[in-house]
């Protein structure tokens, strides 16, 4: 571990929203950290899990693959907690066509988005508008929230271009476009274990549908993911209830 928080430092938007910027939010912050250590807390216990577990104490394997559990359960609430948070704030007064995505981790901005177009299609709304930030203060100024749009536009062959009065606003054209059904699924792609390669910026995309970086896995190790999922339905419920919310202006 040893990685530092990586969270994008967003550009103050003034296009008409609430000043809020999550990268002075300190109740942001905080609950990011606060995953980052029960991440840190739990790779320890893993790897101390796996070296009983080779060295023959299983029973002590056993326990220590449980204490793990337990701070990855806790590693996946906070980042709960701060993916609603920051959501929230972000989109207290977005319009009905348009979607904050700053603050989140890629992987939670892809679930998010997913949900949000389904939605808006079955609707027959005619687009939505993505912010997405320009990546000023990501490192080398890549920006990773924007690509990230595009890749499921691409997947979904979704016609998407720049604002050309807001180059930190992708807008994506909905009408007579169709997505995967998958895209509605309860939890499809999202796993909130470990941000990592999921932060909107400071680490590289993750190469498959979840957070969980897959590491040289013991049998204890491989206990250990088998709790997934039930904090990401959680977040599923909540965030849902949020695009319901948002895009009807309640």
């Amino acid at each position: 571990m040893g990685h530092p928080v990586a969270v994008e430092r967003g550009p103050l938007l003034t296009h008409g929203h609430n000043d809020y910027n999550h990268a002075t939010d300190s109740e942001y912050h905080r609950l990011r950290d606060l995953a980052e250590r029960a991440y840190e807390r739990k790779q320890k216990l893993s790897h101390e899990s796996q070296a009983a577990y080779q060295s023959g104490q299983k029973a002590k394997a056993h326990e220590l693959s449980e204490k793990s559990k337990q701070e990855i359960a806790k590693a996946e609430d906070y980042n709960l907690q701060a993916a609603e948070y920051v959501f929230r704030q972000n989109n207290a007064d977005s319009a009905s066509d348009e979607i904050d995505l700053h603050g989140l981790y890629v992987r939670e901005a892809q679930w998010i988005l997913k949900k949000r177009i389904y939605a808006m299609i079955q609707q027959g709304d005619p687009q939505i508008r993505v912010i997405v930030g320009k990546g000023l203060h990501s490192p080398h100024g890549i920006a990773k929230l924007k690509p990230a749009v595009e890749e499921l536009c691409d997947e979904a062959r979704l016609k998407n271009y720049i604002d050309p009065h807001n180059a930190g606003v992708l807008v994506i054209e909905l009408s007579g476009s169709h997505v995967p059904q998958s895209w509605n699924a309860p939890d499809s792609g999202l796993s909130v274990s470990k941000p990592q390669q999921a932060h909107t910026m400071g680490y590289q995309p993750p190469q498959g549908p979840q957070y969980q970086q897959q590491s040289h896995m013991a049998p204890p190790q491989q206990q250990q993911q088998q709790q997934q999922g039930g904090e990401g339905s959680l977040l599923g419920q909540i965030l849902t209830l949020l695009c319901v919310c948002i895009s009807k202006n309640i």
